[in-house]
């Protein structure tokens, strides 16, 4: 009898929400184990009086920080656990919105405005603090620059338009063979703006969010020596991710908010979670966390195209930025504290103040 009612708990659905303690305490969790159990939520710097920005993980426990932006000296900083702690690694010579780490937290990429008003494209390594201009960025072309790492953090591709004829080149800078491809992207209009733009492991696929008016597409293509040649279209999210599952099939969000996964192969479109605002995979693919009802995140598995073991981590903050360790053992979340309005009739939005930066550690 014993058995059978362990059986039978265990086979119950569990949904557990976690409030943030007020330092890193041990939480509370029920002593079954499962794939999303929190272990302790730790604020990030919460005793410091500057504001850092957290800009993804150094390795499986360490951040890699910007501070000092509204200062004459902003530095890169390593916050290593339990994230109270920061030493300086080097200053910072670009603004925190043209810093950008390599998913697999071994290379900066910055953008740094040289004296003649133009642009340079710099990469910097954390290991070594080697340093190599990569690309000149003209003024005129600075508006219409977006740039991103592959997953494996081997590809840095960037994206210009021109000013004169209209005309946009990507580029793709690979880290290990230190060479740069460029291609053409034809089909653009006068009017239509680069959103983002997303690099595959292996550098033979790339997706670009486009604005074009008041709608945003995702378009998704391949590259080779005639340039991006465009393979799918799709409404999108002015402001989605795009995420690859591997080099064949990605996620995005649609413009009604759904998430989707498009694999090339067999032109085959799947829903995997309604009405998400913000999502992240894993660097192993096999999880993702996501943000729902606005401002509640959640984390599951990723089963082919099966969204599984859905789990509610944290409500009452809406991040901006979502981020797996690399042994998918924690989850950094940057954003803002959401305070709803009780007595505000609807449809106004609620009230979102105070900074948050917290590292969920799992069991």
């Amino acid at each position: 009898m014993v058995c059978i009612l362990l059986t039978g708990c265990l086979s119950q659905a569990r949904s557990e929400t976690i409030i943030i303690p007020e330092s890193g305490d041990e939480l509370s969790t029920s002593g079954i184990s499962d794939l999303f159990d929190v272990k302790t939520i730790y604020r990030v710097l919460d005793k410091q009086s500057d504001d850092g920005i957290p800009l993804g993980w150094i390795d499986r426990s360490s951040l890699l920080g910007f501070f000092g932006e509204q200062t004459r000296s902003p530095s890169l900083e390593r916050v290593d656990y339990p994230y109270e702690a920061r030493l300086k690694l080097r200053n910072a010579e670009a603004k925190a919105g043209f810093i950008t780490l390599s998913m697999d937290g071994h290379t900066v990429a910055s953008l740094l405005q040289t004296a003649d008003g133009d642009y340079s494209l710099k990469l910097t390594s954390l290991s070594d603090q080697q340093e190599s201009i990569i690309a000149r960025i003209s003024n005129d072309q600075i508006r219409s620059f977006k740039y991103g790492w592959s997953n494996n953090g081997r590809y840095l591709v960037y994206i210009v338009r021109h000013g004169e004829s209209g005309s946009i080149q990507m580029s793709v800078y690979d880290t290990t063979g230190k060479t740069t491809k460029s291609f053409t992207v034809a089909g653009w209009k006068p009017k239509d703006a680069i959103s983002s733009v997303h690099i595959a492991d292996d550098a033979l696929s790339a997706a670009i969010i486009k604005d074009s008016g008041k709608l945003s597409y995702l378009l998704f293509g391949a590259l080779d020596g005639s340039g991006w040649t465009e393979q799918y279209e799709h409404p999108a999210n002015r402001d989605s991710s795009v995420e690859w599952i591997h080099n064949d099939q990605i996620a995005f969000i649609g413009s009604e908010g759904s998430l989707y996964a498009y694999d090339r192969r067999n032109a085959a479109l799947s829903i995997l979670i309604d009405q998400i605002g913000l999502f992240r995979l894993s660097p192993d693919r096999k999880v993702i966390a996501y943000l729902q009802d606005k401002d509640t995140v959640y984390a599951a598995s990723l089963y082919g195209n099966n969204v599984m073991n859905k789990t509610q981590l944290f409500k009452g903050v809406v991040p901006s930025q979502i981020s797996w360790s690399p042994d998918n053992g924690k989850l950094l979340l940057s954003g803002r504290k959401s305070y709803a309005e009780q007595d505000v009739p609807r449809p106004v939005a609620p009230v979102v103040i105070s900074n948050q930066n917290m590292v969920i550690e799992f069991r």
